[in-house]
């Protein structure tokens, strides 16, 4: 819970917290002035992988990884991803939304 807290504060969320795939689903679809719907999108997989993968490692090789360690890496995944979309129209404002939370 302490990485999607850290990543839907970065985005500008401050009393988001979702309890069921429903919820997470609507919050989602939701369009709204917080953040760009494109950025909202990736910022959500990438959690979401990022909490897969940590499961994984916790599962299979015993080991366990503090929340802060595993968002310093989503955050530069969601850096590289943008950096990839910048010449594109849709993706103005995605980098500069992401660091001045």
């Amino acid at each position: 819970m302490d990485l999607w807290r850290l990543a839907l504060g970065r985005l500008g969320y401050t009393n988001a917290g979702f309890h069921t795939w429903l919820a997470f689903s609507e919050w989602l679809m939701l369009r709204d002035r917080v953040a760009p719907m494109l950025l909202k999108r990736l910022v959500a997989s990438a959690t979401i992988y990022s909490i897969w993968s940590d499961r994984n490692k916790r599962y299979h090789d015993s080991i366990s990884t503090p929340a802060a360690v595993i968002f310093k890496r989503l955050d530069r995944f969601i850096r590289d991803a943008i950096l990839s979309k910048r010449n594109q129209k849709h993706s103005c404002g995605l980098m500069q939304h992401w660091l001045l939370r």
